[in-house]
């Protein structure tokens, strides 16, 4: 990042200079101020910029990289530093499943909504039927009064063959608050196709759900 800055305002301070004095008129002219620009740019910058933005990201590294050893302090460090982090490491591996997830809760907790939503989106691209994942984006869904969203994310799972028995039974709690009752008994039927899960845990979350 740093030098491709740094290639930028050289072409900014060289394009300026041809500007003011053409080579081909008057190259010492051409030379004396392109150098004298950009010895106040970096005089300027060295005394007013800031520096550490150019390694951010390298800071942020070692300082997370560093929490392995001592993952006790992770909750001294700020949840911003993690989430971009957790950015520029998933732009470089976007089959971390985990990252993703991790990326995605720790926007949720700090107020940041839509950033979590966002990246849960961008998670199921590549994991686009796993059964946590989406549980993880429906129980987001619900919990911010998006009831249909959630649900539509839920008709990815096929009940016929997961034995995931905490996601059924949101499934299923979702549609009898949503009273969609129509959808209740169809996938009622599905779960009972499934040779997954037996005849007593379907009566454990038919209890949990108070219709037996």
């Amino acid at each position: 990042m740093f030098s491709l800055f740094l290639i930028i305002i050289c072409l900014i301070i060289l394009l300026f200079s041809i500007f003011l004095y053409n080579p081909k008129v008057s190259q010492k002219k051409f030379f004396i101020t392109f150098m004298s620009i950009s010895f106040l740019a970096s005089l300027i910058y060295f005394f007013k910029g800031n520096k550490e933005a150019f390694f951010f990201e390298n800071l942020v590294n070692d300082e997370i990289n560093k929490l392995t050893n001592d993952p006790r302090g992770l909750s001294a460090i700020n949840p911003q530093k993690i989430i971009f982090f957790l950015e520029s490491k998933l732009r470089e591996n976007p089959l971390d499943l985990e990252g993703w997830k991790l990326l995605a809760r720790t926007c949720f907790i700090t107020g940041h909504t839509q950033k979590a939503e966002v990246h849960y989106t961008k998670a199921l691209k590549y994991f686009p039927l796993n059964e946590s994942l989406i549980y993880e984006y429906a129980v987001l869904k619900k919990n911010t009064d998006q009831f249909q969203g959630a649900l539509k994310l839920l008709k990815k799972i096929d009940v016929k063959k997961t034995n995931n028995k905490k996601l059924i039974f949101f499934y299923f709690d979702l549609l009898k608050e949503t009273r969609n009752y129509s959808d209740f008994n169809k996938v009622m039927i599905e779960l009972e196709n499934n040779k997954n899960i037996n005849s007593s845990d379907i009566k454990k979350i038919l209890e949990k759900l108070e219709l037996n």
